[in-house]
């Protein structure tokens, strides 16, 4: 359902989808992801993205779905509280219940807002830990 004048659209799953294209996990949807940590969070609730966690070889990583390049990198720019994450395996430790919302950026949007670097989009998680 669409809605005019700038508003969002909001999904009966708790996934909003801005005009803008971005997209905003709510916590409620998070919590019925059943999600025991924001790496599970992420990888129920945010389209778009592979997940290849630590126990399998190599390290942790999130990749834009569909490579495009094989010399440019296929990973989104990921925030927690602001703090832009160099190690993606950090999510395993976060709880999810300590998630309040998660933030999807793709394509002209993530670039404009975020930088040249961040073609393969931006995901910017908001939890309690930081006082929000």
């Amino acid at each position: 359902m669409s809605t005019c004048g700038g508003a969002s659209r909001a999904a009966q799953d708790g996934i909003e989808v801005t005009p803008d294209g971005r997209r905003i996990v709510s916590q409620r949807a998070i919590e019925r992801s059943g999600a025991r940590t924001a790496w599970d969070a992420l990888e129920r609730t945010v389209p778009f993205f592979s997940f290849r966690d630590a126990s399998r070889r190599g390290p942790a990583r999130i990749e834009h779905r569909g490579r495009s390049s094989v010399a440019v990198s296929e990973q989104p720019i990921v925030y927690v509280d602001g703090a832009q994450l160099t190690d993606v395996s950090v999510l395993s430790s976060i709880a999810a219940a300590d998630v309040l919302e998660i933030e999807v950026w793709s394509g002209l949007d993530a670039t404009t807002y975020y930088g040249t670097g961040s073609g393969k989009g931006v995901i910017r998680i908001r939890t309690k830990l930081a006082g929000n």
